[in-house]
């Protein structure tokens, strides 16, 4: 095999800051330097008691690998990518951490990018991340489009998308056409025949429109419509577009007694500003959220919501992603949904 001068040298300066290599850790553990090496990355190929004698053995001798000559021989890093909306947002914690621990045990590292919800930041950090020679990209899409992350896949790296869908890729997500269903039905069976919905003004995010798609036919089949002024529309999904909102609903000469908000950031400033102005919820007006954020269940009035099972939605793109790089599972794309859970707290009960 013949490498190039910058593969060579940092080979070479692999064997002059270290004398432990791949081959002393196979004669140790009696194995193959291949099966060594993937005992190393983690690799699902490898049984479990042959991985931890090599890693036994990579322990006793004082192994330390050389990240920067593995990744020029491979053509790739010890290093996953994640793209995601926005850090701020607790939407993404408990997936960014199960992608963490996936990695971690794998040996890789993982690298955090915010798209800002700009599809522009989001196709700048997949093409970054590919002259990186990233291992693989997890993303949560700001769009329905995705030619960026098809080409990514045909030069070579994996792409899974997170929390969203990709009709010819790999995803993990909820099943966000159902979680809307069950909060029709919720107010249905409560009586509520006033019912409104306050959303943020993303017609290209997918979840967000299969949430209010399994909302409105569910009413629908009701013979129920939102009216157009209890269709609130804001800028985002802040805690200050739901306290903008709130004052619109408050505005109207017929108040629903019931909002649908998609979002629980949102909710949480929907009822801040309902409760301050003097608006008893549930009982004047109820209120469903979406999401079930760590706090939802610690404001003023607990949050009735949609669970979404973020850590496993994060938990399983990076198990995808890694079949993907040990070449592993069926070559059509795995699709997964997630079903969410109806959370009933004192907002809705």
């Amino acid at each position: 095999m013949q490498y190039d001068s910058a593969v060579m040298t940092a080979l070479s300066s692999t064997e002059k800051t270290s004398t432990i290599t791949l081959v002393h850790i196979a004669r140790r553990a009696r194995v193959s330097p291949i099966t060594a090496s993937r005992a190393l990355r983690g690799s699902s190929l490898v049984a479990a008691a042959t991985r931890d004698r090599v890693l036994s053995a990579a322990a006793e001798l004082g192994y330390m690998p050389n990240l920067l000559a593995r990744g020029l021989v491979q053509n790739r890093t010890s290093t996953v990518g994640v793209v995601i909306l926005e850090l701020a947002n607790p939407f993404f914690a408990p997936m960014v951490s199960a992608i963490e621990a996936v990695a971690a045990r794998r040996g890789f590292l993982v690298v955090i990018g915010e798209s800002g919800r700009s599809e522009e930041g989001e196709r700048r950090h997949v093409e970054r991340f590919q002259q990186l020679r990233i291992g693989g990209i997890i993303v949560t899409t700001v769009t329905g489009k995705m030619d960026h992350l098809t080409q990514a896949r045909a030069a070579g790296t994996p792409v899974v998308v997170m929390a969203r869908q990709w009709e010819e890729g790999d995803f993990v997500t909820a099943d966000n056409v159902d979680g809307g269903r069950q909060v029709a039905r919720h107010f249905l069976e409560r009586g509520h025949r006033r019912i409104g919905l306050i959303r943020p003004d993303e017609p290209e995010n997918t979840a967000m429109q299969a949430r209010i798609q399994g909302f409105r036919r569910t009413l629908l089949e009701a013979g129920i419509r939102v009216p157009e002024p209890s269709d609130v529309r804001t800028p985002a999904t802040l805690i200050e577009d739901g306290i903008e909102a709130a004052e619109r609903v408050l505005a109207m000469p017929e108040r629903p007694s019931a909002l649908f908000v998609t979002t629980d950031r949102a909710a949480m400033g929907v009822i801040q500003r309902l409760l301050a102005r003097g608006v008893r919820v549930p009982e004047e007006i109820a209120v469903i959220g979406y999401d079930d954020l760590p706090y939802a269940a610690c404001t003023q009035v607990p949050l009735t919501t949609v669970a979404v099972p973020m850590r496993r939605i994060g938990e399983l793109s990076a198990e995808i992603l890694f079949d993907r790089l040990d070449g592993v599972g069926p070559a059509a794309p795995r699709q997964i949904l997630l079903q969410p859970e109806f959370i009933v707290r004192a907002s809705s009960p």
